[in-house]
């Protein structure tokens, strides 16, 4: 009596899809110039955002998938655009991060593209005070993870 009610329960539960299986390969600082060059903690990040990602896409990371994404972090940097009109002042730092990625399908590159995303943060003010161009976490996670969608987006359509 338990048997047939335990067997119709693993039976409607639904294994996920091969076509569904990914996994992330490596994620690989290729960044020349400036303070985050062979960053590890970067890589790291990177990798736990497309992780993230791609769980919310409904993808299964699973590490003998055939699929699977290489990435190479190319760029990260803030750009700087200052206005001033008197004591007047506008000061824009936009975080950009260009990401390459490939889709490997059986040990074979199958996709090469590459994501390139910013996130800006406007500031007025009646004094100019330099900010020494740091990174604003919050500009830098949005662009991280903006990169790191359409990067997944344009290797999987």
């Amino acid at each position: 009596m338990l048997l047939p009610i335990l067997l119709s329960m693993v039976m409607s539960v639904s294994l996920p899809q091969v076509d569904d299986q990914i996994w992330i390969e490596s994620v690989e600082n290729k960044i020349v110039l400036g303070d985050l060059v062979g960053n590890r903690n970067l890589e790291f990040g990177v990798k736990n955002i497309l992780e993230e990602a791609l769980m919310e896409m409904d993808y299964d990371l699973h590490p003998n998938a055939s699929k699977r994404i290489k990435v190479e972090i190319v760029f990260l940097d803030v750009i700087t655009t200052n206005r001033n009109i008197s004591v007047f002042s506008k000061r824009s730092e936009a975080v950009v991060i260009r990401l390459r990625g490939f889709l490997i399908d059986n040990g074979e590159v199958v996709k090469e593209k590459v994501a390139e995303e910013s996130s800006a943060e406007i500031s007025m003010a009646t004094l100019v005070i330099d900010g020494g161009g740091q990174f604003n976490q919050t500009s830098l996670s949005n662009a991280l993870k903006k990169a790191c969608e359409s990067l997944i987006k344009n290797l999987m359509g």
